[in-house]
C-alpha cells in the first residue's frame, strides 16, 4: 500500500533529518539556520507520518490508535497501556517547541540552561530510541540504532564535561 510506505518512509526522513540538524548544530552555532531548516523539514515529514498513520492505520480513530498503541506496548512489555500514544504527541510538540523557541531567540536558545538543554535531549533521545530501535523489529532496527547513535555522539558533551549548548564555546 503506498500511503503505507509513505508514512513509514516520512518518519525515518523526519527522523534523518532531525539528526542531522543535530550534527550540523553540533559543528556551527546554534544560531546556525540552515540546521532549522533542516529540523523544521524533519518536523513537517514528522507531522504527516502522524497524519498518514491516522489515515492509514486508525481510520481517523484515536480509540483505535490507542488500542493498537496499547497492544503494541503490551507485546513488548507486558503492560496493556496506550498512554505512549500521548507520549508521541508530546515529542511532537517538544520538538516543536524546540522549533519555535530556536527560530524566535537563536541566542537565548543557544544559551538556555544546561538543566533545560539535557532534560530536553534525554526526552527526544529517549522518544527516538524507543520509536526507531525499540519498537521497530527486523532490519529496519539499523537505521535507528544509527541514527541513535548519531545523535547521542552529536549531543554528547563538549570538551570539559560542559553539556549546554555548543554554541557558548
Amino acid at each position: 500500500m503506498m500511503s503505507d510506505l509513505l508514512m513509514r518512509l516520512a518518519v525515518w526522513l523526519a527522523l534523518a533529518l532531525f539528526t542531522g540538524a543535530a550534527l550540523a548544530r553540533r559543528a556551527r552555532p546554534a544560531t546556525d539556520r540552515a540546521a532549522l531548516a533542516l529540523s523544521l523539514v524533519g518536523w513537517v515529514l514528522f507531522a504527516g507520518h502522524v497524519l498518514l498513520a491516522f489515515d492509514t492505520h486508525y481510520g481517523w480513530s484515536h480509540a483505535v490508535a490507542w488500542a493498537e498503541t496499547a497492544a503494541q506496548t503490551e507485546a513488548l512489555t507486558g503492560l496493556n497501556w496506550g498512554g505512549g500514544l500521548y507520549i508521541n504527541y508530546l515529542f511532537g510538540l517538544v520538538w516543536l517547541g524546540e522549533l519555535v523557541w530556536w527560530g524566535r531567540d537563536p541566542t537565548g536558545y543557544a544559551t538556555r540552561p544546561a538543566l533545560v538543554e539535557v532534560t530536553v535531549r534525554g526526552f527526544l533521545l529517549f522518544m527516538v530510541v524507543n520509536g526507531a530501535v525499540v519498537f521497530v523489529t527486523g532490519p529496519q532496527r539499523w537505521p535507528g540504532v544509527a541514527l541513535a547513535a548519531a545523535l547521542a555522539w552529536a549531543w554528547r558533551p563538549a570538551a570539559g564535561g560542559q553539556t549546554a549548548p555548543l554554541s557558548r564555546s
